[in-house]
């Protein structure tokens, strides 16, 4: 039993080693970026709600003109 709890702390303590290794190595591949002025806009922004109708009239509308 004391093994057993041996061995699940040491694959633990790899999992953690791998999950650090795999954060770093996707802070390399893809940079953590701010956002512009307008994309922190755009996100705080409260969005805009329309009914079904408005938009399956802007659908329709569109599909008309393609």
């Amino acid at each position: 039993m004391v093994m057993e709890i041996e061995v699940l702390e040491e694959i633990r303590a790899e999992l953690r080693e791998l999950r650090l290794l795999y954060k770093q190595l996707l802070e390399k591949l893809i940079p953590i970026v701010d956002p512009t002025p307008e994309e922190r806009e755009a996100i705080e922004k409260e969005d805009e709600l329309v009914k079904e109708k408005e938009l399956m009239k802007a659908l329709d509308k569109e599909k008309c003109s393609t």
